[in-house]
């Protein structure tokens, strides 16, 4: 899912945070931050 990927880099890059994710793609998001070894952002 892409646009979870693009979430995952503005989180990276500090301009969101992970609950201005939305609902429907915070899963994935949490995913990804997870195998990039960030899961502390996805909280």
């Amino acid at each position: 899912m892409a646009i979870a990927t693009i979430y995952v880099y503005l989180i990276l890059d500090g301009d969101k945070t992970y609950p201005q994710v939305p609902t429907k793609i915070q899963p994935e998001v949490k995913r990804q931050l997870t195998v990039l070894g960030y899961e502390d952002l996805a909280k």
